[in-house]
């Protein structure tokens, strides 16, 4: 049993390919291929069934994995009590966070938390929160920066702060409506009701903006009869700007966004509540000992989200 083998299978299983997983564990397929062959031999058991070209583990194979996941945990947390212990200011944080919170907060934040500890590596993972979430929960991220979702998270995180999420509507589409004062509130209130006839703009349900539309659809009892399916938060605002439909954004991201013109935003939510609010979380694998260095990264975010 080898600590390698845990971090190899795991790779392989991620990435359901030996060609990607031996990508990213920056070694040759054909070396992989091998190490593989030679570590079933050792152990004298088969860790995976081979259909095709797609690797499945072997019901011994989910054993010795589920095993090798708690020994890569405690040695994870070995070595931050050791870095804690011995106050070391080099190592390594993976960072799981959304591409577009990315885009804007990462300039902010990396050039900052560089000049505090230089020798400390920062490795990116970019994607759907709940991809990354799942990173954070086996082990190949550190640290996570995202949306709490309605449920239970098997992680333990801090809230930074809330933001609501906004309608976004084109300038021309509310034409003769009746609107409201924008100097009353930033973002003043607008029943989504009068609009379900209208192209929606929509994230997929991996993404927390796709699964906040489907919350504001179950309590407003819409159904959407024209939808559009973008994973990408600008793109979606960009068409908005174009006439094409309209999109739902996190009130943070209006502020960093570079669009060509500025579509109408609202809140949907009814006046004096809430309903539509998000936190945003700083997350970290449950029980899991921190060193000094992420520590003090997780602090440093929480002053500028």
């Amino acid at each position: 049993m080898e600590i390698k083998d845990f971090e190899y299978i795991r790779a392989i299983v991620e990435h359901k390919n030996l060609t990607k997983a031996a990508e990213f564990l920056f070694i040759t397929q054909p070396s992989l291929s091998m190490y593989i062959k030679n570590m079933e031999e050792r152990l004298g058991f088969q860790v995976f069934q081979v259909i095709g070209k797609k690797f499945t583990l072997t019901t011994l194979g989910e054993v010795y994995l589920e095993t090798g996941m708690k020994i890569l945990e405690l040695k994870d947390n070995f070595q931050s009590t050791l870095e804690t212990m011995q106050e070391k200011r080099y190592g390594k944080i993976r960072l799981a966070i959304p591409l577009l919170r990315s885009s804007y907060l990462l300039p902010e934040i990396l050039p900052k938390f560089n000049a505090l500890y230089p020798n400390v590596q920062i490795e990116l993972f970019e994607d759907a929160s709940v991809t990354l979430e799942k990173k954070i929960q086996d082990g190949q991220a550190d640290v996570i920066i995202m949306n709490k979702p309605d449920r239970v998270l098997n992680m333990d995180y801090e809230i930074v702060r809330k933001e609501e999420i906004l309608l976004a509507v084109p300038q021309g589409l509310l034409e003769g409506y009746s609107l409201p004062e924008k100097e009353q509130e930033k973002y003043p209130y607008f029943d989504l009701r009068t609009l379900e006839d209208q192209r929606f703009i929509l994230h997929f349900p991996n993404q927390r903006t796709g699964q906040m539309a489907e919350k504001i659809f179950r309590y407003y009892q819409m159904k959407p009869k024209n939808v559009f399916y973008t994973r990408n938060i600008e793109t979606a605002l960009n068409l908005t700007v174009a006439g094409y439909g309209i999109s739902f954004v996190y009130e943070n991201h209006v502020d960093h966004l570079n669009l060509k013109e500025q579509p109408l935003f609202f809140s949907i939510s009814q006046p004096n509540t809430s309903l539509f609010a998000s936190e945003v979380l700083i997350g970290y694998r449950k029980n899991r000992v921190l060193p000094p260095y992420t520590r003090d990264f997780i602090e440093l975010c929480k002053t500028l989200i």
